[in-house]
């Protein structure tokens, strides 16, 4: 397959010209490629981007439990229309996949309809409800990481619990950062427009108050961490 014309982008530059796959690889990019075999398909793509394929570490796919919302395959095709190769779907599933077990019920979704790469998060506790952390050393090699996505872990002693025991694999948290003390009923930012129009507004202290928490809890423990 040749593809002819497009901006080709990567590697901290760009050019416009042709790219030529054989076999899955790429063989030969140039300005203009013209010695081919007869049956080389021979795409125009002047006006397109040609680069990577792209990733997203934050998807929802909502399977299993909520195919109502999306599924793994309407998910995973829009990915795939916008460029899209691996994406890394939320844990916030019914079953969680908070064990070997429930994880597996997700991965065989995946196996089933997923046109593009999709890596799942574990939980960090069980059910996503921030009170026992998972089994993190069965569900290491099965997961990308672990997140309690929407919803915050609220005890300091089981988060940094998490934390130790996620560094000893080398894995990496996801935080939903959400101290829920702090929400009071609200349901948007508590600023100038939550004033103007009566709104409930959360403060910015509910956000920035657990992602402390957890800085200096990455201090102490070395955990790969990451801010939802």
């Amino acid at each position: 397959m040749l593809l002819k014309g497009g901006l080709l982008v990567g590697g901290g530059s760009s050019m416009k010209g042709d790219l030529l796959v054989e076999n899955g690889l790429i063989a030969d990019i140039a300005p203009s490629i013209d010695e081919i075999d007869d049956a080389t398909e021979v795409i125009n793509v002047e006006g397109c981007v040609v680069t990577y394929g792209l990733a997203d570490v934050h998807v929802h796919l909502r399977e299993p439990g909520f195919s109502a919302k999306e599924t793994i395959e309407s998910g995973t095709l829009a990915a795939a229309h916008g460029g899209y190769t691996t994406v890394c779907a939320m844990p916030n599933l019914s079953p969680a996949p908070d064990a070997v077990q429930t994880i597996a019920v997700e991965q065989q979704m995946i196996d089933e309809q997923a046109v593009v790469e999709v890596l799942p998060f574990a939980t960090i506790t069980k059910g996503r409800r921030g009170e026992q952390v998972v089994d993190v050393e069965s569900l290491k090699s099965l997961s990308c990481g672990f997140s309690d996505d929407g919803s915050g872990v609220q005890i300091d002693e089981v988060m940094l619990d998490a934390m130790r025991r996620v560094a000893a694999v080398d894995g990496i948290i996801a935080a939903h950062c959400e101290e829920n003390s702090l929400l009071r009923g609200g349901y948007i930012h508590d600023g100038e427009y939550a004033k103007a129009h009566g709104h409930k507004g959360i403060c910015s202290e509910s956000e920035w108050a657990p992602i402390a928490r957890d800085v200096e809890m990455v201090a102490k423990t070395s955990c790969r961490y990451h801010v939802c």
